[in-house]
C-alpha cells in the first residue's frame, strides 16, 4: 500500500512539473510605433513592413493563473484578416503551450488559435471561424496537461 502511495505521489507531481521550464525567448518588437487621432476610437500601428488598423477596440491585460503570465493583447485588422497582438507578453514555458480564443476560462466554445512559441512583442492571425466578440478570452494552455497558464479578457 504504501508503494502505491508514493508512486502516486510521484506520479502527481511529475505532472504538475511537466509544464514547467525555466528557459524564456525574448524576441524583438514587431511594432515600434503607435499613434492614435485626437478624438477617434481608431489606432493606426505602423511598423517598417506594413500599416495596421485597430477599428475592434478589444484589448485586454493578462492575468496569472497556475503560472505567472502577463503583457498585454489586442485584435486588430488588416486586409480584412483579424490579428492577436501581443505586447511585453512572458510565461513560463511548457511542452505543448497554445494561444486558445474563448467564451470563459473554462474552454467554453474555444478554438486553437496557434502554438505558442515566442515571449515578448509578436502577433498571431485569428482564424476565419474565430470570434473575439463572443470568444472574448485569449487563454494560454498547455494542452499535454490541461493547464491554464494565464488569461485575458478582451473588452
Amino acid at each position: 500500500m504504501k508503494t502505491l502511495i508514493s508512486f502516486a505521489l510521484l506520479f502527481i507531481l511529475g505532472l504538475l512539473a511537466g509544464c514547467t521550464t525555466t528557459t524564456e525567448e525574448i524576441i524583438a518588437p514587431i511594432v515600434p510605433s503607435i499613434t492614435t487621432q485626437p478624438g477617434s476610437t481608431t489606432t493606426t500601428v505602423t511598423s517598417s513592413s506594413s500599416m495596421v488598423t485597430s477599428a475592434t477596440g478589444l484589448q485586454g491585460m493578462f492575468v496569472s493563473n497556475l503560472h505567472p503570465t502577463s503583457g498585454s493583447v489586442n485584435v486588430t485588422e488588416t486586409n480584412g484578416k483579424r490579428i492577436l497582438v501581443f505586447t511585453n507578453f512572458k510565461t513560463d514555458g511548457g511542452p505543448d503551450l497554445r494561444i486558445y480564443l474563448a467564451e470563459n476560462t473554462g474552454l467554453r466554445n474555444f478554438i486553437e488559435v496557434s502554438r505558442l512559441e515566442k515571449s515578448g512583442n509578436f502577433s498571431v492571425e485569428l482564424p476565419a471561424e474565430a470570434d473575439p466578440t463572443k470568444q472574448r478570452y485569449v487563454l494560454i494552455w498547455c494542452k499535454a496537461f490541461s493547464v491554464l497558464f494565464g488569461s485575458s479578457e478582451l473588452k
